[in-house]
């Protein structure tokens, strides 16, 4: 299902553009679905956006290193875990970036390898199920193999 929803769960018509959901109550988008989605929201674009002020208790965490093109596992795991936060409070929850291709996308797989225990393969299968527009790391990400060893990356601390 790709709906916008509100913290009671109800879907909210008319919506230019909707997150898609990847696993009940957690979603993947971009900006355009970050400003009208109601629940939780994290931020995963490298750089924190000045607008982002216009979004109130949005979380941002950079997953992206572009010095290194690599992924800063350590943020994913921290979003993977603010995001089982939020649904254990049965919040909804977005993972956003520009456009919900990339970085969204890489955030919410990561999420469903992590939480719903798949593999990473399967994990972007699943989110490329609901989001075909998606880009899979190996596409556009130098250092994507680091994502299969988590161990070697380093992570960068959450930004303000």
């Amino acid at each position: 299902m790709t709906a916008t929803r509100t913290k009671a769960g109800a879907k909210n018509a008319g919506a230019a553009t909707t997150p898609s959901e990847i696993a009940p109550g957690v979603f993947v988008g971009g900006w355009k679905d970050a400003e009208l989605f109601e629940g939780a929201r994290i931020c995963v674009l490298d750089e924190r956006p000045a607008e982002l002020d216009r979004l109130p208790g949005t979380r941002h965490l950079p997953i992206y290193d572009g010095a290194t093109e690599g992924p800063i596992v350590g943020n994913l795991d921290r979003v993977a875990e603010l995001a089982h936060d939020a649904r254990a409070t049965g919040s909804p929850v977005l993972m956003f970036c520009g456009h919900g291709v990339r970085r969204g996308s890489l955030a919410g797989a990561w999420y469903l390898h992590r939480y719903e225990k798949l593999s990473l393969d399967a994990a972007f299968d699943k989110v490329a199920e609901v989001r075909p527009q998606i880009e899979r790391p190996e596409e556009w990400m130098k250092g994507w193999k680091l994502l299969l060893a988590p161990s070697k990356a380093t992570a960068r601390p959450d930004r303000p």
